[in-house]
């Protein structure tokens, strides 16, 4: 059988056209340790409210339905979430179903902030193999970057906060009310909240849309905003994470086409599948459990559902990768800070040593 391992990624001098997005999907893609690794690590968390829940139902459930029956009256759907759980069901079993919300939500806040710091660490680790590109033992040297670069990714992740903070608060805080519905659209302030002054129904529609539309292209610009940062860390090994991100923002601004397309592609293409393919094949799941309340419908249900997991963690792979291409040939090395992934040798997927024209730099 071939390696698909080999040159599967190596591409570092190519130059960033709009196939990109391809070859950094193709790069992750083919990285197979390390996404099933991810998802891997995501689903036991996700196990451990799952298996509260069914236990909950076991105990109160019983044999006291027939599996069909009890089936349809426990489903609930996302075109209908709140058509679960029968109003007999919920009346006899009321203060059982509040501890358990309750469980599951303070529960759930904990493996939440596990599930954020773990994509800290996939971040470093990530980028460690796009850069360092080890043909053997990459599941290693994804942890070695994981670690290595955990505080800088960190610190990077808790600056995304502060800029989804600005975000929210320009679109939906005083910048909005009084700039857009104030200055331009002539509302008192006192009318702010109700927006009974404006002419009709649809302005209000459509200055929601324009506000929500807004704050979407916002999250997304801000998202790319921060894979660069982190990429640009990993790149010249850097630690301070302002200077980075004020260096990230203004090659955004000046590179606008190059840094955005190939995010965007893989948005696309993620989207394309996600929303269209796992989505509509979800829909016809639900639409038939009704007539056929069976466990493999349902094991299928969940199985469309990690499919999108899966799939999130390949993409997150080839952000990555795109944008570290994209970084090796917009961000030149200097004498202060030159490239740390050239001009090393060591064995594949072991520690890289620096040499340079007087010989080898290295300790025995």
């Amino acid at each position: 059988m071939p390696n698909f391992d080999e040159n599967i990624d190596h591409d570092n001098h190519s130059s960033p056209d709009w196939r990109l997005f391809l070859r950094g999907f193709r790069a992750a893609f083919f990285r197979t340790k390390l996404w099933v690794c991810t998802w891997l690590f995501l689903l036991l968390l996700s196990l451990v409210p799952a298996f509260q829940t069914a236990a909950f139902f076991k105990g109160a459930v019983g044999s006291r339905y027939p599996s069909a029956e009890l089936a349809r009256d426990l489903h609930s759907s996302m075109a209908a979430p709140s058509t679960g759980l029968g109003a007999v069901f919920r009346q006899d079993h009321a203060e059982g179903l509040a501890q358990l919300n309750s469980s599951v939500a303070s529960g759930g806040a904990v493996l939440a902030l596990i599930a954020l710091l773990f994509g800290v660490f996939a971040a470093g680790g990530w980028l460690q193999v796009t850069f360092e590109q080890p043909e053997r033992q990459t599941l290693r040297r994804f942890g070695f970057g994981g670690a290595r670069y955990f505080g800088r990714m960190l610190r990077v992740a808790l600056l995304t906060l502060a800029a989804l903070g600005l975000v929210h608060w320009l679109l939906y805080g005083d910048p909005w009310k009084r700039l857009v519905l104030g200055w331009i659209m002539e509302v008192p302030a006192g009318d702010w909240g109700r927006l009974e002054t404006l002419d009709s129904e649809q302005t209000v529609v459509q200055l929601g849309w324009l506000q929500d539309g807004l704050a979407a292209i916002g999250f997304m610009k801000v998202m790319a905003w921060v894979i660069y940062t982190r990429t640009r860390l990993v790149l010249r090994d850097s630690r301070s994470v302002l200077i980075a991100a004020v260096a990230t923002w203004w090659m955004m601004i000046k590179h606008p086409v190059q840094t955005t397309r190939p995010l965007a592609l893989l948005l696309l293409l993620e989207a394309i599948f996600v929303v269209g393919v796992l989505g509509w094949w979800h829909g016809r799941l639900e639409t038939g459990f009704d007539a056929d309340p069976t466990f493999w419908r349902l094991a299928a249900i969940g199985g469309v559902g990690q499919l999108a997991i899966i799939w999130r963690q390949i993409t997150r792979g080839a952000y990555y990768h795109c944008a570290g291409r994209v970084s090796q040939a917009l961000v030149a090395p200097t004498d202060t800070h030159p490239d740390p992934w050239s001009g090393t040798i060591g064995g594949p997927g072991g520690p890289q040593y620096p040499v340079n024209d007087d010989g080898y730099h290295v300790s025995v």
